[in-house]
């Protein structure tokens, strides 16, 4: 019997310059295999070459795009705001790439899943804004990783989240709160066209994105679904609503 024919996404890569002349494109482990085990699908790396990949002709050969997380942050000046030391490091390789993918996701309408830095990318292009560190915002708490080393503490449940009943992560979850975890020091300050809170910390942070006008699956989320997908009933729902999204683009 041959195996099922999986639907492929399109990973998002981080451009790495490394301390030797050679830089690398990378992506981590934990998202790989969260879209693979949980969502059902065949991940495919799609490096940070926007100078020559065909974006648009790749997109139509994708069944879904995961935007992914990174140590990196969009380049300021991509929504009207001076570079500064707090907004570094950047990738902008990767902005140019993932800017490109957002456009050609929702034009051609396949399923998109933008994660952490994916779902700040999300919301600036489509013409919104970011505040480059959440924690000076007055009545905001700190929504950075506590960064002890030990993944199951910086990955561990943080804060909550309120949902709003008319998002479509409340559509997947259909409860009205969530516990996250939380390793971000940027967030979502004004929201691009078309988008929609979907979730919010209880001190206002913007913690999950929709399109509610957009047919295909559009959704961003701020923090990290991929770390234990499987062990996690909030994140397990997520990954599995975007690989029946991805496994219909498919057929």
């Amino acid at each position: 019997m041959l195996p099922p024919v999986l639907p492929i996404i399109g990973v998002s890569a981080c451009l790495h310059k490394a301390e030797t002349p050679k830089s690398y494109h990378a992506v981590d482990d934990k998202y790989l295999r969260a879209v693979a085990s949980s969502s059902n699908t065949m991940p495919l790396i799609i490096p940070a070459l926007p100078d020559v990949l065909d974006i648009p002709r790749l997109v139509s050969k994708l069944d879904g795009i995961m935007l992914t997380g990174s140590a990196s942050n969009v380049h300021p000046e991509r929504y009207k705001t001076p570079p500064s030391a707090e907004a570094e490091p950047y990738d902008e390789m990767r902005d140019q790439t993932t800017f490109a993918l957002i456009r050609e996701a929702i034009s051609q309408e396949v399923p998109l899943l933008a994660i952490c830095r994916g779902f700040q990318e999300l919301n600036v292009a489509l013409g919104g804004s970011l505040f480059p560190q959440v924690k000076d915002i007055a009545g905001r708490m700190d929504h950075s990783s506590p960064d002890t080393n030990d993944m199951d503490i910086d990955y561990g449940p943080n804060h909550s989240i309120t949902l709003n009943r008319q998002g479509r992560l409340y559509e997947i979850l259909k409860k009205d709160d969530a516990e996250v975890n939380s390793l971000h020091y940027q967030a979502v300050k004004d929201l691009g066209e078309g988008l929609m809170a979907d979730a919010i910390a209880k001190d206002g942070t913007i913690e999950a994105i929709s399109m509610p006008d957009q047919k295909s699956f559009i959704l961003g989320v701020q923090w990290h679904p991929e770390y234990k997908a499987i062990e996690n009933s909030t994140s397990k729902a997520i990954f599995s609503a975007f690989g029946k999204a991805v496994a219909n683009r498919m057929r």
